[in-house]
């Protein structure tokens, strides 16, 4: 295995521009279709080119990567050579032990299939002996003993055609991952070989941390594995991308929704207000009539003829008073000799103003020869194809309006 910075020929303080810079010369040069003529070369390169961008491009897994970058190389070259050997050394991790950091690489894997050598087939098994190693070292910890007492439960990655609570239920449990290992191979000293107690104890507590160094160290690599895994399973992003339609369908129906309670209200309080315009109106005129009402005194004459008559005519000249008054119109000011009378001129004259008014201008005309001569003046075509204009727009409106209400395409 060799350094990703070597792969791309670039220096380790190289900044995102050259690293990107270099992954694009070095893929154009070991690209496959590039070289049919040695093609299993260049498909092994081009895939070690794309798995070392992939990381370095990556803030968080470059970090994590310089920081480890030793035990990976030397890790690499355990593995290439087949693995150490000998027995016990203080310090020293077991042969049983997983090496996880050949597994934080696409050269472990080939393809996305579910089988041996697959994505899914390769890191089904690493996960599948992670959990059977915390099962041997739960039963063998104190934690075993203690009661009611229940040995940890990891579920399977799965395989490609998992279904996303199976998934997703997988990286939940993984990302918390706690382990019960007690990393006693982590010792730096036998405390056996103390020449008294005080030494004792000294290595006791020095292999006590470096056993919580060692601890924290496996929890940082399994739980960097599992964000490894996960940033690279198409099924995450399937399903995350199908969650995220999801989301995205009921935001819109919540955002109708909103909107047509939005335009409800609006209606609403438009209505009440036009209600309360109409009745403050009708009790403006009501006011008005009632006030002209009260203002109207009487002509002179009428005045005077009540004056010379009679005290024997008296109760005549009440009973026609009334009768007058009751025949009198407080708009136009005028008195009629019978309601025959003044319904029928009430009524001829709002016909002869309703006959000769122009609704476009709101103006009213003496005779129909007046009327006409004002629909044929400019002012009034102009008001007229501005009324017209404002009817098409409200018209519009009222469309989009219906439409959006019932959902009408």
């Amino acid at each position: 295995m060799r350094c990703l910075y070597e792969v791309l020929s670039v220096d380790k303080a190289a900044d995102d521009d050259t690293i990107k810079k270099a992954y694009r010369k070095a893929a154009l040069i070991w690209h496959p279709d590039k070289n049919q003529h040695r093609l299993e070369e260049a498909d092994a390169h081009f895939k070690e080119i794309q798995n070392a961008y992939e990381v370095l491009s990556d803030k968080h897994e470059r970090a994590w990567y310089d920081s480890h970058r030793d035990q990976i190389l030397r890790s690499g070259e355990r593995h290439q050579a087949g693995g150490g050997g000998g027995g016990f050394t203080p310090g020293e991790r077991p042969d049983d032990e997983i090496d996880l950091f050949q597994y934080f690489s696409s050269s472990c894997y080939s393809g996305f299939g579910d089988g041996p050598k697959g994505f899914y087939g390769v890191y089904s098994e690493l996960f599948k002996a992670l959990a059977e190693q915390e099962a041997a070292a739960f039963a063998a910890s104190d934690a075993a003993g203690a009661k009611n007492a229940t040995a940890p439960t990891y579920p399977s990655f799965g395989s490609s055609d998992s279904a996303a609570a199976e998934v997703f239920g997988f990286y939940r449990c993984w990302e918390s991952f706690v382990t019960y290992k007690d990393f006693a191979w982590a010792d730096l000293y036998n405390p056996a070989q103390a020449p008294n107690r005080q030494v004792r104890r000294k290595m006791e507590d020095e292999n006590r941390k470096a056993r919580r160094v060692q601890r924290r160290e496996y929890l940082d690599n399994v739980r960097e594995l599992v964000a490894f895994v996960k940033k690279r399973d198409k099924r995450v992003a399937k399903f995350q991308r199908r969650g995220y339609l999801d989301n995205v369908r009921v935001a819109f129906v919540k955002q109708r929704d909103k909107r047509v309670s939005e335009f409800q209200a609006e209606e609403a309080v438009r209505r009440a207000e036009h209600q309360a315009a109409e009745a403050a109106r009708r009790a403006a005129e009501r006011e008005e009539r009632l006030r002209r009402a009260a203002e109207y005194e009487e002509p002179d004459w009428v005045k005077a003829s009540e004056a010379v008559d009679s005290d024997s005519e008296d109760s005549d000249a009440a009973a026609e008073e009334q009768q007058q008054q009751q025949h009198f119109c407080i708009v136009c000011e005028k008195r009629f000799r019978s309601a025959a009378l003044l319904d029928s001129d009430a009524a001829a004259e709002e016909q002869q103003q309703q006959q000769h008014f122009c609704i476009v201008c709101e103006k009213r005309f003496r005779s129909a020869g007046q009327l006409a001569n004002h629909e044929r003046s400019r002012a009034h075509r102009e008001a007229l194809a501005a009324l017209m204009e404002v009817l098409q727009e409200e018209e519009a409106w009222l469309l989009v309006r219906v439409k959006f209400l019932y959902n009408v395409e």
